[in-house]
């Protein structure tokens, strides 16, 4: 009996494992003119692709995916309305993408710092949708062409090589979560002077570590109460990862700051 009940463990503990590794191009820098950087990063899991792009705050930005033109019925995204991120397709090269009728994409943050957009949207891997690239845990790399405007402003219009451009990032394992029971939860989430963490399913301590959206550890310490607030005034608006982990599991969470 015990060999069963340690076999099944082991067999939910890798199952568990395996659908929480999250796959990842990590950040990619499509430009870094001074004032007007632009980024991109696309993390993968079994269930759900993320998209984040970091760019100007006042004017367009665009990814397309899978393609290495703009490719006629090739998949691409644009940030065009101060809002949401519009799920699109290109019709070919200097032809405006035309919005796809169904709107894939949801945006989970968007918010504004210093003049800096971050966008963070997530979708299902297969929407189903003809014209729409299919994500896969398998992927190992994916070609990508961008641009952004080349102004203070939404419009669709472009010139000059350094508001477009075409690259390809490979697609690694991240680090394994592993999220076998739901050990904590925050709030308030958004927040924006504090959040607190709350332990759950008995745990009396745990470390604490905060990541923001480019792997910048901004702070670490040690929970050992049922409640614990983390002071968050001074930190940028924006996604951040909060890890908490024990000797036996991790789990991460994003919060984000208002």
């Amino acid at each position: 009996m015990k060999k069963i009940t340690f076999t099944t463990l082991c067999l939910l503990a890798f199952v568990f494992t395996t659908y929480s590794q999250t796959f990842s191009t990590g950040t990619i820098i499509l430009s870094n003119t001074s004032g007007l950087e632009y980024s991109a990063k696309i993390d993968i899991t079994a269930s759900e692709v993320t998209l984040t792009l970091i760019g100007p705050a006042d004017r367009y930005l665009s990814l397309g995916l899978g393609v290495q033109s703009m490719t006629n019925n090739g998949d691409v995204v644009m940030y065009l309305n101060g809002t949401t991120l519009s799920d699109r397709t290109f019709g070919g090269v200097g032809v405006v993408p035309s919005a796809d009728s169904n709107q894939d994409w949801s945006t989970v943050s968007n918010v504004t710092s210093g003049g800096v957009r971050t966008l963070i949207s997530t979708r299902a891997l297969n929407t189903g949708e003809a014209n729409d690239y299919v994500f896969s845990t398998l992927d190992t790399s994916i070609d990508l062409v961008w641009a952004r405007g080349n102004s203070a402003s939404f419009a669709l219009v472009y010139h000059g090589a350094a508001n477009r451009g075409i690259t390809s990032s490979g697609i690694t394992l991240g680090t394994e979560r592993f999220e076998l029971t739901n050990n904590f939860k925050i709030y308030p989430n958004p927040g924006s002077t504090a959040f607190n963490i709350e332990l759950l399913n008995n745990l009396t301590a745990a470390n604490l570590e905060v990541y923001d959206i480019l792997g910048k550890q901004v702070y670490a310490g040690e929970v050992s109460e049922f409640n614990y607030k983390v002071n968050v005034s001074q930190w940028n608006s924006g996604i951040y990862l909060v890890k908490v982990s024990n000797e036996i599991s991790t789990q991460t969470k994003k919060f984000i700051k208002q």
